[in-house]
């Protein structure tokens, strides 16, 4: 049986090419995110103070959302998860959100 010998440049580069997909596609998204719903995507840059971080954010896995990331919920309907989600990082008022009730007391 012949051995296969792994070179760690070649990995290296692999991992270099599949992360600048990643951040490709990570961008194109928000920037479709920041087209189609616009106010999450403002109050979520908001929220976390940095596109960057919104950026990633989104692609991340949470355990709040049973461990699917935000374009996951959103791909399914659950916009309002994301946005509740958001409103528990920062001080985002609920009112923000698109079609919210605002209760007077």
């Amino acid at each position: 049986m012949r051995k296969v010998t792994i070179k760690f440049q070649d990995v290296a580069t692999e991992l270099a090419q599949i992360n600048t997909l990643r951040d490709d596609v990570m961008e194109r998204a928000f920037g479709a995110l920041e087209k189609q719903q616009a106010s999450l995507a403002t109050m979520l840059v908001q929220s976390l103070r940095d596109r960057d971080r919104a950026v990633r954010w989104m692609c991340r896995h949470q355990n709040a959302f049973g461990g699917r990331t935000a374009y996951e919920l959103l791909a399914d309907g659950e916009a309002d998860t994301v946005w509740d989600e958001i409103a528990l990082m920062g001080d985002a008022p609920a009112v923000a959100r698109p079609g919210a009730v605002r209760m007077a007391y």
